[in-house]
């Protein structure tokens, strides 16, 4: 077998391969592209599943701070997706296979980490198990390839690898904080355990680790059936009376007798109440396969946008003193759009959004009132939130027009929904007294606003 052996070249003392590697590590042999490809496979199918598996649970999951951080991972994952598939396509082999499973023994496991029964054994089985072996596979496939000739994978690796880094930092954050007690610990050890054994049966992420015995202790939750989601929205103990419409803040913004104060007030409860889209928007991606993977791209970085929007609020309430928490964020109308079909809830949402756009009452309007105010957060705020409704409206038009042929017919769907919308509205309204609190909400920021 020949040996390589390695000459000194006068290069000037600049670095040689655009810099993106030494001469040793590029005379590396590295991986086919059959087997680069059958990795990048894997991790696309992996990727697939950790949308539907996180679309699947961010309705039901109670903690505010979760939502939030499975909405943002929901966008990368379906992102991450987006990459592989592009670099597979650039390989000779044909994005259509991207759709197939690589493995049913990867299925089984992905099946039961679906199968999560709260938010400890779902941030367990995403940021605990998955993510770590997805780490690991990605570090040794940018160690077996060649970093010159497979460049373009190895910055896709890279970009994902990190940003996968950052989800797993999150994560272990938050197994901590739920973890705190003895019965959570156990739980958490035993799923833990559950997901190892399946994921050992698949070989690992890349198929090629050592395979344990079978061991019928561990059975798996899946039937092989369809997992069927929660559709009810879930909100944690430091929620009251989620099912209160009493406030006005639709009103009180667009009323220009109010004072400044008020109507920024009533904007902030606005952004603040928008986590209840990632709430019935995340099932509409779980709810609608089959579809293009841009599609679901598409509408994981608007459930991500609707959660910043929420954390805007929370935010800028954070600035005057008072929790998010505090007064009721209400989930009445995420809870009616559930019991719609997703079509029809992304109709609604695409109507909502064309009505944002005129100048005199929509997106615009709202950020010249947040410089009436004065605030400079809250007009970066609403100049910002301002700029993503525009994509939004973009991307109901780029999906739902050309499924209805034109957009009158859009225009009639979406009319005969809202009014299923509103009976479900009507019916939802026992589940509160609706006793009035606005006015005491608006007093207390404007008391803490005062303060030194």
């Amino acid at each position: 077998m020949p040996t390589t052996s390695f000459i000194q070249i006068d290069n000037l003392g600049l670095p040689p391969l655009a810099g993106i590697a030494t001469y040793e590590e590029a005379c590396r042999p590295g991986i086919s592209v059959e087997e680069n490809t059958d990795w990048l496979c894997r991790y696309n199918y992996l990727k697939v599943r950790l949308v539907e598996i996180i679309s699947a649970h961010i309705t039901s999951t109670p903690e505010w701070e979760i939502k939030a951080g499975l909405s943002l991972h929901l966008w990368l994952d379906a992102e991450h997706s987006a990459m592989i598939r592009r670099r597979v396509g650039e390989m000779r082999e044909p994005p259509l296979h991207l759709d197939q499973v690589p493995d049913e023994n990867l299925k089984k496991w992905l099946d039961e980490v679906l199968r999560a029964k709260n938010s400890i054994e779902l941030i367990i089985g995403i940021y605990g198990v998955t993510g770590p072996a997805l780490s690991r596979a990605l570090k040794e496939h940018l160690e077996k390839t060649n970093p010159l000739i497979d460049h373009p994978t190895v910055r896709t690796l890279r970009l994902i690898l990190q940003e996968e880094e950052e989800m797993q930092a999150w994560g272990l954050k938050v197994i901590k904080a739920l973890i705190v007690q003895s019965e959570s610990q156990e739980i958490a050890r035993a799923w833990e355990k559950h997901l190892y054994y399946f994921l050992g049966q698949a070989g690992g992420i890349g198929g090629k680790e050592p395979i344990p015995e079978t061991n019928s202790a561990f059975a798996p939750r899946s039937d092989g059936q369809a997992y069927k989601m929660e559709i009810e929205p879930k909100r944690d103990a430091r929620f009251r009376d989620v099912f209160n419409t009493s406030e006005p803040a639709h009103s009180v913004y667009q009323d220009e007798s109010k004072a400044p104060d008020e109507r920024m007030f009533a904007l902030i409860y606005k952004r603040l109440r928008e986590m209840g889209v990632p709430e019935y928007l995340s099932a509409v991606i779980y709810r609608t396969p089959g579809k293009p993977w841009e599609y679901y791209v598409d509408l994981a970085r608007q459930v991500w946008d609707e959660a910043r929007h929420a954390m805007m609020g929370e935010t800028a309430l954070h600035v005057h003193g008072v929790a998010f928490y505090k007064y009721p964020v209400n989930i009445h109308i995420s809870t009616a759009l559930n019991r719609l079909e997703p079509q029809q809830v992304h109709a609604i949402l695409w109507g909502v959004e064309q009505g944002l756009m005129p100048k005199n009452t929509g997106k615009h309007y709202e950020w010249k009132i947040a410089q009436a105010y004065g605030d400079p957060l809250c007009v970066t705020m609403q100049d910002y939130d301002w700029a993503d409704e525009v994509l939004h409206a973009q991307i109901g038009r780029r999906w739902l027009i050309p499924e209805f042929g034109d957009r009158a017919k859009l225009e009639d769907f979406r009319r005969a929904a809202e009014i299923q919308w509103d009976l479900e509205m009507t019916d939802l309204k026992s589940r509160s007294a609706h006793e009035p609190w606005w006015d005491l909400f608006v007093e207390e920021l404007r008391a803490r606003k005062e303060k030194p």
